[in-house]
C-alpha cells in the first residue's frame, strides 16, 4: 500500500475483513508504487491500494474513496489559526515532500495547483518517509500536503487544515489481477465494493446538504 491506515475507508475495509475472517493470514507491504506493481505482476501480492487510478493492463481496479486534501502545518504558524485554507494563502510557504513515493506525485500536484498564481513554488525534497516529513513540519521547517486518512495520527506540534474547494479530492483505488483466484482475495474485493458504495453514498449526501446559515 501507499497510504496510511490511521482512519478512512481503507482502514474500514481492512478492519471489517479482519473481523469477518480472523483465520486469514494477512501480510501488509508498504513501499513505493512501482515496487508494489512489480510484486502484483509477479503474483507475490494479491492486491494493492494507492492514490489515483490504474490502467486496465495493470489489472482490475476499484475506486474505494475520494479524500479531502489537507495541509500539515506547525501549530505555531499563522496558518494553524485559520480554518479551510486557500491555495493563494500558501503560495509563498515552503513545502516539504519525500523523495520516495508518494513524494514525487505530491510535488507535481503542488506545482500544478500553484502554477497559475504567479509565484514559483518552494518545494524541498527530503530522503525521509511521510512520518519524518510531518515531524519536520512540527519543527517549523515548512508545510506538507496529505490526504484525509493521515489526519487520524497525532504528531507533536502539527495540526491539519483542509485546503482548496469542497470538491477538490484525491481518488484512492484498489487493484488486483483478474486471474488471481485466491478465495480470500475475492472476499476482500467483495467487502471493498460494499465499503466503497457506502463511502460514495456518504459523499453524495454531503454534497447535497445545504450550507449552514451564517
Amino acid at each position: 500500500m501507499v497510504a496510511s491506515l490511521s482512519c478512512g475507508v481503507m482502514r474500514d475495509i481492512l478492519a471489517e475483513f479482519v473481523a469477518q475472517h480472523p483465520r486469514v493470514d494477512i501480510r501488509a507491504v508498504e513501499t513505493e508504487r512501482s515496487k508494489l506493481l512489480t510484486l502484483l505482476n509477479d503474483r507475490r501480492l494479491d492486491a494493492m491500494m494507492a492514490a489515483g487510478g490504474f490502467s486496465p493492463d495493470v489489472g482490475e481496479s476499484l475506486e474505494i474513496s475520494k479524500e479531502k486534501i489537507f495541509v500539515a502545518v506547525s501549530e505555531e504558524s499563522d496558518l494553524a489559526r485559520k480554518g479551510r485554507l486557500s491555495w493563494d494563502s500558501v503560495q509563498s510557504v515552503p513545502f516539504l515532500v519525500s523523495s520516495a513515493d508518494p513524494g514525487p506525485e505530491i510535488h507535481d500536484y503542488i506545482i500544478r495547483r500553484l502554477a497559475g498564481l504567479g509565484r514559483r513554488p518552494n518545494v524541498t525534497r527530503h530522503g525521509l518517509g511521510r512520518e519524518g516529513i510531518i515531524n519536520l513540519v512540527g519543527l517549523g521547517l515548512g508545510v506538507s500536503l496529505v490526504a484525509e486518512h493521515w489526519c487520524g495520527v497525532t504528531y507533536p506540534g502539527v495540526v491539519f487544515r483542509e485546503i482548496g474547494e469542497e470538491d477538490e479530492r484525491i481518488p484512492f483505488s484498489l487493484v488486483w489481477r483478474a486471474d488471481n483466484d485466491n478465495p480470500a482475495l475475492r472476499r476482500f474485493v467483495s467487502l471493498a465494493r460494499i465499503e466503497a458504495r457506502k463511502a460514495a453514498a456518504s459523499l453524495s449526501a454531503a454534497s447535497q446538504r445545504p450550507d449552514p446559515l451564517p
